[in-house]
Parts: structure tokens; sequence; C-alpha cells
């Protein structure tokens, strides 16, 4: 399954991040995380789906506006490793 980082330009605030937790997501598609930047009114959520327009199709139909989707790998430090 493919990473995706979502860069948004709006805060979200732990009501509404726990209201879109309730969201039923396709099969195949995960939320996994949201960091939030609440100085710098950005938030980054971390998503796991089979391609970026998959991303943009739930955002789409959530009414969820983003400024970027980027696709990612992840570098772990403890096995110095990148994902495949």
């Amino acid at each position: 399954m493919s990473r995706f980082i979502v860069a948004h330009s709006v805060v979200f605030s732990e009501e509404q991040l726990k209201e879109l937790t309730k969201t039923p997501l396709p099969e195949g598609i995960t939320w996994m995380r949201t960091f939030c930047g609440f100085e710098d009114s950005k938030s980054f959520c971390e998503w796991q789906a089979p391609s970026r327009e998959a991303v943009e199709q739930v955002l789409r139909e959530a009414n969820i506006s983003y400024d970027a989707i980027y696709p990612v790998r992840l570098f772990d430090v403890p096995t110095a490793s990148l994902e495949p």
C-alpha cells in the first residue's frame, strides 16, 4: 500500500478531528495520523491508499480542502531502512 502526506493550510481542532474519524472510508484507504502545526496554521495527514487519486476522492467527498498530496516512503531510524 502506498503512503501519502496531505498538507492543509488549516489546523483542525481536536473536536473536528474526532468527528472526521467517524467518516467511513472506502476499503483499502486508511487515515493513519494527523500532525497539527497550530502556530503556523498547518496540518499534515498521513494516509495509506492505493493511489493519490483515491486520497483526493476521499477529501473531495468530505469537502476537505488541501494544498498538496505527496507520495512518501518511510525511513525507519531504528532499523536504518527505507520501506519499499
